[in-house]
């Protein structure tokens, strides 16, 4: 279900998690998921604590979404420009919460969410390393199809993307309804 809070954040909520748009709070949370091992194992590698600093008073929070359970924040799912011009759907997710099936339930709501809008982008992409077998599960998962592979910063990377056409898209649990909750 997507509706508008009392602060006027879009929100979107699902049988367990509720996705709401990242706010400085957040930061901390975030911040824990670029300096954990195993979450940066196919992402570069941890980043240092000074970096991690430096990147906390940079931080674009617009596009990215704070996924919640039971109130605590599980991970993140992050809408973006992809350079190919598509929008790009990535996520992290602490590794305490891996497992339990938080990634596929926030990353299929934020599909179904943007491109059941009219408005939303006809093609969402996702893009992760060929190594990381835990992501590309999660992709075919949620039903993208891999598109391409090519090499960037030194690793084989694949390529997923989904189409309003070609997406098997959650019922009804994830209405769409107006930021103001109409």
């Amino acid at each position: 279900m997507v509706a508008g809070g009392q602060t006027g954040r879009v929100l979107i909520t699902t049988e367990r998690l509720t996705i709401t748009p990242a706010v400085a709070g957040d930061l901390p949370t975030l911040e824990r998921t670029w300096t954990d091992p195993l979450v940066r194992r196919h992402l570069g590698g941890p980043l240092s604590a000074e970096a991690a600093a430096a990147r906390r008073t940079t931080e674009d929070l617009t596009g990215a979404r704070a996924v919640r359970a039971a109130g605590d924040i599980v991970g993140f799912c992050f809408l973006g420009r992809h350079r190919s011009g598509d929008t790009e759907l990535s996520y992290t997710f602490l590794p305490e919460h891996w497992g339990r099936g938080y990634a596929h339930e926030a990353c299929m709501a934020v599909l179904a969410a943007v491109l059941r809008t009219d408005a939303g982008p006809r093609r969402v992409v996702a893009v992760t390393q060929v190594a990381n077998a835990r992501s590309r599960r999660l992709l075919d998962r949620l039903g993208m199809v891999e598109t391409g592979r090519f090499v960037e910063h030194g690793e084989p990377q694949v390529m997923y993307a989904a189409d309003r056409v070609g997406l098997s898209l959650p019922d009804a649990r994830w209405q769409r309804r107006g930021a103001a909750g109409r």
